[in-house]
């Protein structure tokens, strides 16, 4: 009796431990330092940016790959445990696939998954996000890039210490866009016309050009756009 008794004190133990867990990750932080968003020159891409990546240098072709052109790097000295939360908005065709940090995922709809944090991104390296959208026809791709940052910790009677969920972190809105060179002054915002372009140095341009551009549309909006 004695024997059951100490295995039921255990088992409620063990029940409240799980139960601090699942509040632990409702109420996770925020954090937008240990891991950044960054471009293949290593520029940080600020949490909450919109991106329109509009390739103008692509073969036609069944399927054309769209890269995101995001990398993940860890500020710190310590490595980090992490994958990728991705939230397709809007897809015309195709597929979005996300191969973070050692994990691919792919969906052919509109919905969101979540890479596995399988191995993590080692102190104060880049990794390659490889957010890619493989167009089969003219359209675009809206989606959500967020980072999560889990931590590992052992639990009483486990050898095996699970990650855990500890921090979100930065997201950024990807929009993969497939058109023809000939139409890309035509891209929209929201139902706004573009009404100038600016490139990376501030200077006005009179068309988008290969590399960093600044769009102004007729309602005030500006977003950065990266033609490649």
């Amino acid at each position: 009796m004695k024997s059951l008794k100490t295995l039921l004190l255990a088992g409620l133990s063990l029940m409240a431990f799980t139960t601090v867990y699942a509040q632990e990750e409702e109420e996770v932080e925020t954090d937008l330092t240990t891991l950044q968003f960054v471009d293949a020159n290593g520029n940080v891409v600020a949490d909450g940016s919109t991106l329109i990546i509009n390739p103008t240098d692509v073969e036609d072709a069944p399927e054309v790959e769209i890269k995101s052109g995001l990398y993940v790097k860890n500020t710190t000295e310590e490595p980090v445990y992490a994958s990728a939360y991705v939230n397709i908005k809007s897809m015309d065709n195709g597929r979005l696939q996300c191969c973070f940090p050692g994990s691919c995922y792919a969906k052919m709809e509109v919905g969101d998954f979540t890479t596995e944090a399988t191995s993590p991104v080692a102190a104060g390296n880049t990794q390659e996000l490889q957010g890619e959208w493989f167009a089969e026809g003219y359209g675009s791709c809206t989606t959500d890039f967020q980072i999560k940052i889990f931590e590992e910790k052992l639990a009483p009677g486990q050898f095996v210490p699970p990650k855990v969920l500890k921090a979100n972190g930065p997201k950024v809105t990807v929009t993969f866009i497939y058109s023809d060179p000939a139409s890309i002054n035509g891209v929209s915002n929201d139902g706004a016309k573009p009404v100038a372009f600016y490139n990376a140095n501030g200077q006005q341009i009179n068309n988008l050009q290969k590399g960093l551009n600044f769009i102004k549309y007729s309602n005030g909006k500006t977003v950065k756009t990266v033609i490649k």
